[in-house]
């Protein structure tokens, strides 16, 4: 089974973690709170829909602590590699939580980086990185970000160049 390792996976990624847990994808979703409870908090419609069909793996992460989150990581992917990593970091954190978890991916895994500011910095990993820095939106903005992401993962799959694409209304 091929695993997806999804940095931000609980907010504004959840649709593409749900994406690739229905085509058949082990992801990952290493974060503060448990991304699948049931509660009345922001954020809990987002949590509904990826909780249809299959269920992520969630793992208890915090950005400030990387090594800690890779150990994490580690031990529940029981020496599996990850195939894929979509990563929506903030900027005081990318490279440490990125560098942390390099060990885990298998050779020339695809990695997808998602950014909200410009510039877009160069990628922190050595493999193959599609990136995406997603603008301003009037409305529809989950929706957008997850099929701007999701072309992202699809190019990052089908092993086309390195590449950034801008998704914005303006």
């Amino acid at each position: 089974m091929r695993t997806a390792l999804v940095l931000g996976g609980t907010g504004m990624l959840a649709g593409c973690a749900g994406q690739l847990l229905e085509r058949g994808w082990r992801v990952v979703l290493p974060s503060r709170t448990r991304p699948l409870m049931a509660d009345d908090g922001p954020g809990r419609a987002a949590r509904a829909s990826i909780s249809r069909g299959h269920r992520p793996t969630w793992v208890r992460a915090d950005w400030a602590r990387p090594a800690d989150l890779a150990a994490e990581v580690a031990d529940e992917l029981q020496g599996h590699p990850v195939n894929l990593v979509v990563a929506w970091v903030h900027t005081s954190y990318r490279a440490s939580v990125l560098t942390a978890v390099r060990h885990l991916l298998a050779e020339g895994a695809p990695v997808v980086e998602v950014h909200t500011c410009a510039p877009v910095p160069d990628p922190v990993l050595q493999h193959p990185t599609q990136q995406v820095l997603l603008g301003h939106f009037s409305h529809d903005a989950s929706k957008r970000t997850s099929r701007a992401v999701l072309d992202a993962v699809e190019r990052a799959l089908e092993g086309r160049p390195p590449s950034l694409h801008h998704e914005d209304v303006r």
